[in-house]
């Protein structure tokens, strides 16, 4: 079975076309087309990803585990601001695959070609809060999402609550491991994207994520390059060119773009305007920034550590963090309810593999080597600093239903969903194919109205244009 689907999709008893209306199209990509579908049952409406391929008239559970949506869903579960699927189905008649989730109304590029940005400061961050709580749970449950950008930030409920959603591309990570090298959209790929063939991690949802809020708090995307080299000339005119550690750590898998740049035209290097020349210091926003579009990805800051920011302690006690609440607490109370069923002896090691968990260091984010669980949530208290590896875990049998709690773990046995009528316990398994594959608040003074060019701009000195003014085209994806 596939957890986390409709069993439908696996067996066929249910047909998409009995249960659901199709209604309109309302997106296309290069792999699928989306459309508005409505449950015949409930009258509910649903978002229908079709995907273009035709994968015949029998699906095998190496082929389900191929697409990386189910494999996310599977493995990850639900998550309060991941936008994960409700369903699946594969039509024997046409050889689709139809996959079903939460119908989102609009995306931050919707809000941004409406010409509604920049947006207000508490706007931007509780975008920025929801952002990184759901990246912070898809690294930690090892997964890269590899395409964040305005289009795949999804809203909903008036504008306020977010989901991350298209994990289309995204993979699971191992360290030390090349992956695709062309992903991400351009403007929005990091430098170790565009430097290197593949070496990159998490980190590169960070910069991404970097770019997305300088977008959303100016109306013009920060680094909107024609191509591959020019995106780094806009980089480097801004941070600088990198400093030879760091050249030498990218020339060990150099690029097209890294020979071009560094070995035959040998550009002479520039000291960069800096990044508090296109973003105002004086901004809220540019403490948490300046963590996040950084060149060295091991100086860039983690989702986990940048939500432990004093930037974000307005969120406390509001609606967004309780959310976090009530799912932390589902996850802790899934973790007990599931070591009590598989009846854990007193003094037992719980089967456990290494798994890398990001702890802060003086210079950025240093990466330790734990020994801690391989299941679906892997959860610790992100406001504490882990410093010793964790061996072994006692539960007491007698309390096991009592709400003291002696290790976040999970065992590999527990697939956690925060939705009860979702809930399957499964062991997680690791496809080796699946790695690689491809508010409004008072005005804001006039001062604060002074905002930053685009870097396309800055030699021009003109004023920000809307982003509906047809002067900017975004990339294709690649």
């Amino acid at each position: 079975m596939l957890p986390n689907v409709s069993p439908s999709c696996k067996d066929n008893s249910n047909n998409f076309r009995t249960e659901f209306d199709l209604k309109k199209k309302i997106g296309e990509g290069t792999f699928s087309d989306v459309w508005l579908c409505v449950q015949r049952n409930s009258g509910r409406e649903y978002a229908a990803k079709i995907l273009k391929k035709n994968y015949g008239h029998q699906v095998d559970d190496d082929t389900w585990n191929a697409i990386s949506e189910v494999n996310v869903s599977k493995s990850v579960g639900k998550h309060p601001f991941l936008l994960m699927l409700e369903s699946a189905y594969h039509e024997e008649e046409t050889g689709k695959i139809i996959l079903v989730s939460e119908l989102m109304k609009k995306s931050l590029y919707d809000i941004i070609e409406n010409g509604e940005c920049p947006l207000s400061d508490y706007r931007i961050k509780t975008y920025m809060y929801q952002m990184l709580e759901g990246l912070r749970y898809l690294h930690e449950n090892g997964f890269i999402h590899r395409d964040i950008k305005p289009e795949n930030i999804l809203l909903r409920s008036r504008d306020k609550l977010l989901k991350i959603g298209d994990f289309g591309t995204t993979c699971h990570y191992t360290d030390g491991h090349p992956y695709t090298e062309y992903v991400a959209t351009r403007w929005y790929r990091s430098p170790e994207c565009l430097l290197t063939r593949g070496w990159y991690n998490s980190k590169m949802d960070i910069w991404a994520t970097g770019c997305v809020l300088y977008e959303i708090a100016t109306g013009q995307p920060l680094f909107d390059g024609r191509d591959e080299n020019d995106q780094m000339e806009k980089v480097d005119r801004v941070l600088g060119s990198p400093d030879q550690r760091l050249i030498n750590k990218f020339m060990k898998h150099k690029s097209d773009v890294f020979v071009a740049r560094y070995e035959i035209k040998r550009n002479e290097k520039t000291a960069g305007i800096g990044l508090h020349s296109v973003y105002q210091p004086y901004r809220p926003a540019y403490e948490l920034i300046k963590d996040m579009v950084v060149y060295d990805p091991s100086k860039r800051y983690s989702a986990d550590r940048l939500l432990r920011k004093a930037y974000f302690y307005e969120i406390k006690n509001t609606g967004y963090e309780y959310k976090m609440r009530e799912f932390d607490k589902f996850l802790r109370n899934k973790t007990i309810i599931s070591l009590s069923k598989n009846e854990q002896p007193q003094n037992t090691n719980i089967n456990r593999q290494p798994s890398l968990i990001k702890k802060q260091g003086p210079g950025g984010d240093r990466i330790q080597n734990l020994l801690t669980h391989s299941g679906n949530a892997e959860i610790f208290d992100r406001l504490s600093d882990v410093s010793q590896k964790i061996e072994h875990v006692k539960l007491d049998k007698n309390k096991s239903n009592s709400h003291k709690i002696y290790s976040k773990v999970n065992i590999k046995k527990a697939i956690i969903i925060p939705e009860p009528e979702n809930i399957h316990l499964v062991n997680r398994k690791q496809n080796p194919s699946n790695k690689c594959s491809k508010d409004n608040t008072k005005n804001i003074s006039p001062v604060k109205q002074m905002l930053t060019t685009s870097v396309s701009t800055l030699n021009r000195g003109s004023v920000i244009k809307s982003v509906r003014n047809k002067l900017v085209n975004r990339p294709p994806f690649k």
